[in-house]
């Protein structure tokens, strides 16, 4: 990816290092973010290895992957019928 020597000036004059990667990073964190790629295609977009992208998101406290009450009520009622199954045994 190419970045525009306009936005990279701009970058040193806020104090962010003059780096194709640091934008990289915030367009995958962008895209992870918004749901719009996976979590392996934004560590390709920042050129970085999947561990090294999902340390990058630790350290930005930004969670790795969603869990949601469907997905909690989903898995009670598994527990459950788990459960039920495991007594009749």
């Amino acid at each position: 990816m190419k970045v525009d020597t306009t936005l990279l000036k701009s970058m040193k004059a806020v104090g962010l290092p003059e780096s194709d990667n640091v934008v990289r990073e915030s367009i995958a964190l962008f895209l992870f973010q918004k749901k719009l790629v996976s979590i392996g295609k934004a560590a390709e977009l920042a050129n970085m290895s999947l561990a090294q992208f999902m340390e990058l998101l630790r350290s930005l406290k930004i969670p790795q992957a969603e869990y949601t009450e469907d997905d909690l009520a989903a898995d009670m009622a598994t527990i459950k019928r788990l459960r039920r199954g495991k007594h009749r045994n």
